[in-house]
């Protein structure tokens, strides 16, 4: 705890009341419901949760009420800019089982490189993938990025202006088109004047003159600004989520090289543009050496981390209300692995299919294509925009196998009845008979609900040593409800 704060106290209860955890100074792990979190001798009454601000009740004592009854993972409060620690587990796979799915997601030779892009544009992206990077490249992008601020190349542009003078510069079309359309402005009568209209001569006030400068502000250099932004980002991301020693330091090192960079006059002549990392390479990023090596780390950055003002990265140890999309995650790679696809985007979601192979592609979290399959609504006037969980296209015959992932169980440990009507509702939607609940039940094998033509399969995906053999058998039985979409 800082010396100076004047903190006294910090715990916190469930709603009932029952027991109280101080989260001073050890870390504690929650069951996930609704909490109190109560802090005594604080200066401000504002706090901040996983950023994001909240306010406690006034008193020496301040109260604040928090719904974390879907939260599984780690939590970090910051209260008088002292941050504490704390967790929350739900009763499904627990925390251990949230780590055991990252973990999985890390090794599951699916091409997952330690990321992944959720529907509303946040990303999952793990600490040690960012590092790697910065190890690769950090180095050789600041040497190289000093180097071209010491002389830069500079790009002469030609643009157009009025002037009082004539000369070599004048666009003689450009001006007589001006003069023609504003006479009494810019035409002053002269005895001697270079211009005649019928027995009169006139002088020009203005003319158009071609007006040559050199600017730094070029895509290139543009390139070059967004880079130095990300890897300064990137290194603070890793700052804030490493306790090791020796990579703290290594990032010091680098913000040590990058803030004077920053600061330095020349880059406020070159202005921001959305998309400058995937801009057209430029010709000096052909034939000049340096300028080459920045386009290609900035190539690499975008490929390998998807970088976007859209994508907001995440920490890894801060899944509030994350745990169905970790899940999903996990789901989609599992099944990938059992039918030997490889995935087609280093960002997980970013390209559709998600995963393809000889004989099949894998489709996670889009609308699917109308081509792969189409919902009875398609040809209404109002058109649906369903995003099915998974969906395992046949590409040689057509067929297709729908599957959902429910980060739920039911009272008995197996997929809960709200999932069932879920995935009945898809099967009405699309004209199916079959269809797969993924969930992360207790089972060890697959289940199927059968009635009237139709099943349901319930297969049990959980992250432990038994998911080969259920992937095994989880296979075979998706194969089975492989089918042909009726619109």
């Amino acid at each position: 705890m800082m010396n100076e704060s004047p903190l006294e106290a910090l715990a916190v209860r469930t709603i009932a009341g029952a027991q109280a955890w101080s989260l001073l100074p050890d870390l504690v792990t929650l069951p996930a419901t609704t909490i109190i979190v109560e802090v005594t001798g604080h200066r401000s009454h504002s706090v901040t949760l996983d950023g994001e601000r909240h306010r406690l009740t006034p008193g020496r004592t301040g109260l604040l009420s928090l719904d974390l009854t879907r939260s599984t993972g780690y939590h970090r409060l910051v209260v008088d800019r002292e941050p504490f620690w704390f967790a929350t587990e739900d009763g499904k796979l627990k925390l251990a089982g949230i780590e055991e799915m990252l973990n999985y997601l890390l090794t599951a030779g699916t091409g997952w490189t330690g990321q992944a892009i959720f529907s509303d544009g946040t990303g999952l992206r793990d600490t040690h993938v960012v590092y790697a990077w910065l190890d690769q490249w950090a180095d050789l992008a600041l040497r190289t990025i000093e180097q071209i601020l010491s002389n830069p190349r500079f790009r002469t542009t030609t643009s157009k202006k009025l002037s009082r003078r004539g000369g070599s510069g004048v666009l003689r079309a450009q001006t007589i088109q001006l003069l023609k359309g504003s006479p009494r402005e810019y035409l002053a009568s002269s005895p001697t004047g270079l211009i005649q209209i019928g027995n009169e001569r006139y002088d020009p006030l203005r003319v158009v003159a071609r007006q040559r400068r050199r600017t730094i502000d070029t895509p290139a250099h543009r390139r070059i600004a967004a880079l130095l932004d990300q890897l300064s980002g990137l290194v603070r991301e890793v700052l804030v989520n490493t306790e090791n020693t020796s990579v703290r330091a290594r990032c010091r090192g680098w913000l040590a090289k990058l803030d004077p960079i920053l600061g330095r006059p020349i880059l406020g002549a070159i202005h921001p543009a959305p998309g400058a990392m995937s801009a057209p390479r430029q010709q000096e990023e052909l034939i000049d050496r340096e300028y080459r090596t920045c386009y290609e780390i900035s190539r690499d950055l975008h490929h390998r981390l998807a970088w976007s003002a859209n994508h907001a990265p995440m920490r890894r140890y801060s899944y509030v209300q994350r745990s169905d999309s970790i899940y999903q995650a996990f789901a989609a790679c599992s099944i990938a692995g059992a039918f030997g696809l490889t995935q087609t985007s280093p960002l997980l979601g970013a390209e559709s299919p998600a995963f393809t192979g000889p004989d099949f592609d894998l489709y996670f979290d889009v609308t699917p294509p109308s081509a792969v399959l189409r919902s009875w609504r398609a040809s209404s006037d109002r058109p649906d925009l369903s995003r099915p969980d998974l969906i395992l296209h046949e590409r040689s015959s057509g067929r297709v196998a729908l599957m959902d992932a429910k980060y739920r169980i039911g009272p008995d440990g197996e997929a809960s009845e709200d999932s069932r009507k879920d995935v009945s509702a898809y099967m009405a939607l699309y004209g199916l008979d079959a269809i797969s609940i993924l969930y992360p039940g207790n089972g060890t094998s697959v289940r199927s609900v059968t009635g009237q033509g139709h099943a349901i399969l319930e297969v049990p995906i959980r992250p432990w040593a038994d998911l080969p053999s259920v992937l095994a058998e989880a296979a075979t039985a998706i194969r089975g409800t492989l089918q042909s979409p009726p619109y």
